[in-house]
């Protein structure tokens, strides 16, 4: 069955980077630029007129800001990936994105290597972020988590959980044992004082946790 190339388009107001970017895509028989787009307002239309599948958003775009576009872009068709590419390397910058639901975060001289991984990642259905404030892909929260002391790999099997992942999809997905991930999901349980991944999920949507 043919497969056809994602389609891409570039918001981006600097066109040496425009041009690295079209490189990169030119030898990736996956993927395909349709155009690109240098003004903030422009953006909207031009998505509605050539339907990428994913946006290379740049936060600093002319006459609109980036993370308005990031919301305006999901409310207009949450199934367009928006992957965000910045030289803006704050860690409230990577949870603000986060929280209007970008699908990727990356720093813009990222290797062409892990732009790739990225786009794989997020039609995938897995986010992909780099940047202050993520270890892991994992973007860290205040508060809640870090006062009943939930640990890095905790967060890290909570997302998988709440994805919907079973213990040998999460053991194989973090390159651990299955007892491991069971032991994990025992004390996350005891500690969040919840009985089931229900009861996680539900948790993890109330308390806006990892947004």
């Amino acid at each position: 069955m043919l497969v056809h190339p994602k389609k891409i388009l570039i918001c981006e107001d600097h066109q040496i980077v425009i041009d690295g970017l079209v490189s990169i895509f030119n030898n990736q028989p996956d993927y395909t630029v349709l155009d690109y787009v240098k003004n903030g307002m422009d953006v909207l239309p031009m998505v509605k007129e050539t339907k990428p599948d994913v946006l290379l958003l740049d936060l600093n775009l002319p006459n609109k800001n980036g993370l308005d576009i990031l919301k305006e872009i999901k409310l207009y068709n949450s199934e367009i990936k928006v992957i965000i590419l910045t030289m803006y390397n704050k860690e409230s910058v990577v949870k603000k994105v986060k929280q209007y639901n970008g699908n990727g975060f990356l720093i813009k001289n990222c290797s062409s290597d892990d732009l790739l991984r990225a786009l794989d990642s997020v039609f995938e259905s897995n986010a992909f972020y780099r940047g202050k404030g993520v270890k892991n892909n994992v973007v860290e929260t205040d508060g809640f988590l870090e006062k009943i002391k939930i640990t890095r790999r905790e967060k890290e099997i909570i997302l998988e959980l709440v994805k919907g992942n079973n213990v040998p999809q999460i053991a194989k997905a973090l390159f651990i044992s299955t007892y491991t991930v069971e032991t994990h999901k025992k004390n996350i349980f005891k500690k969040l004082d919840i009985h089931n991944t229900i009861d996680l999920v539900k948790l993890v949507n109330e308390k806006q946790l990892f947004s």
